[in-house]
């Protein structure tokens, strides 16, 4: 259910550290006792130059298609690009497919939400199923989405068989005030669309479902800390 549940993404806000810092952050997670959570190390596209060249598996974030020319000869498993709009236009994700696809690599297209997000989110997921992409959600940062639009973007993702990771605002394991739980959406992959709601709502452990999580739908998520996510799963009872 862990496994490789995190992308580490050290070089991003709140965490920003430099370079060396996050490298060294990455290096003694990978390291740890509990190197069996990471995934990729996250970077901006622009900072692949200062990469040494280790072979560690990465998640590079564009800032637009166009960045594709600065991946040349580096092994990256996975693109991340946010989208300009809600609801994305077919000739734009196409123009987006036609730059990225020929890489062979996973494609996290991010998500939009604005006030007409009840018709664009499912719109939107459809596009994105249509062209091969994948879904990426934000859950922190400046806008945090409510449980209502998170609960949406699973049904979507699972009603179009789009697998989606998540990013910023998941350093615990359980929703806590208006921060939403990683743990919450492992099990929301498996719960019935009508209880979706009140899964990512749940603030009691001993209330989720963990049973049958799905892992090829939630791929995992992005975070700027692996410690804490660690000390929460400890705390649980999860990790020793």
């Amino acid at each position: 259910m862990l496994e490789r549940l995190i992308d580490h993404a050290a070089l991003f806000p709140p965490a920003s550290m430099s370079l060396p810092e996050a490298l060294a952050e990455d290096r003694a997670a990978r390291e740890s006792a509990y190197a069996h959570l990471l995934n990729r190390f996250v970077v901006p596209a622009a900072k692949l130059d200062e990469l040494p060249a280790n072979g560690m598996p990465l998640s590079v974030v564009l800032s637009s298609p166009e960045d594709v020319g600065m991946i040349a000869g580096r092994d990256v498993a996975a693109l991340e690009l946010a989208l300009k709009t809600p609801e994305p236009r077919s000739a734009d994700l196409l123009a987006i497919y036609r730059a990225l696809g020929p890489l062979d690599v996973e494609i996290y297209l991010e998500l939009v939400l604005d006030e007409g997000w009840r018709n664009d989110v499912p719109a939107a997921i459809g596009a994105i199923a249509a062209v091969g992409g994948r879904v990426k959600v934000r859950c922190g940062g400046q806008s945090i989405p409510s449980v209502e639009q998170l609960a949406l973007i699973v049904a979507c993702c699972r009603e179009a068989g789009v697998p989606f990771k998540a990013t910023a605002g998941l350093h615990h394991a359980l929703r806590h005030g208006e921060e939403h739980g990683f743990l919450n959406l492992l099990a929301a992959t498996r719960a019935p669309v009508r209880e979706l709601e009140s899964v990512l709502a749940e603030e009691d452990f001993e209330a989720l479902d963990l049973s049958a999580v799905d892992r090829a739908l939630f791929v995992g998520f992005g975070s700027c800390s692996w410690r804490e996510p660690v000390d929460d799963l400890v705390e649980l009872g999860l990790l020793s």
